[in-house]
């Protein structure tokens, strides 16, 4: 006796067969009533955060990020997971001064990452601020930390900032 001798089971099958198609799963005599439908608004407050800004709100938001934080690193990533080696390296030299200092993704943000490199005129990432000046990407920052220059500049510009 094969599997499709069965009258029961070959009767189940060609309902199962019939009330389905390559589309639907097998209804099994099982029907669903359809619910009222909502229909979803945004209020204008709400519409407010998706309009993207232009560069001059780019410009003075990055403009207000440097003003508020003594020791700044535009970087790829954050403190915790930087996501390339340069913005490691700027990361590693910041931490070694046990310092508190803010982040800012820029692979999170594309305005942010185009408009900080018109902000400084310098063309790559990571980019540090202490203090509100500009100071470099990673090869500089390492140069000065060698130097001890850095360090200096760090601590004056924490004073000054308070």
């Amino acid at each position: 006796m094969n599997q499709f001798s069965s009258p029961i089971l070959l009767a189940l099958m060609l309902v199962v067969i019939g009330t389905s198609n390559a589309f639907t799963a097998p209804s099994f005599g099982i029907s669903a009533k359809k619910v009222s439908t909502t229909h979803l608004t945004m209020s204008d407050d709400f519409a407010e955060d998706f309009i993207q800004e232009g560069p001059d709100q780019t410009q003075t938001r990055i403009q207000g990020l440097v003003d508020d934080n003594p020791v700044l690193l535009f970087m790829k990533g954050s403190k915790i997971f930087p996501q390339c080696g340069f913005s490691n390296t700027a990361v590693q030299i910041l931490q070694s001064y046990k310092i508190d200092f803010h982040t800012v993704d820029v692979l999170a943000d594309e305005g942010i990452r185009s408009g900080v490199k018109d902000f400084s005129q310098w063309p790559t990432i990571p980019q540090l601020y202490v203090a509100g000046e500009f100071i470099g990407g990673s090869d500089i920052m390492i140069e000065m930390y060698q130097s001890g220059e850095l360090g200096e500049m760090i601590e004056k510009g924490k004073a000054d900032m308070m």
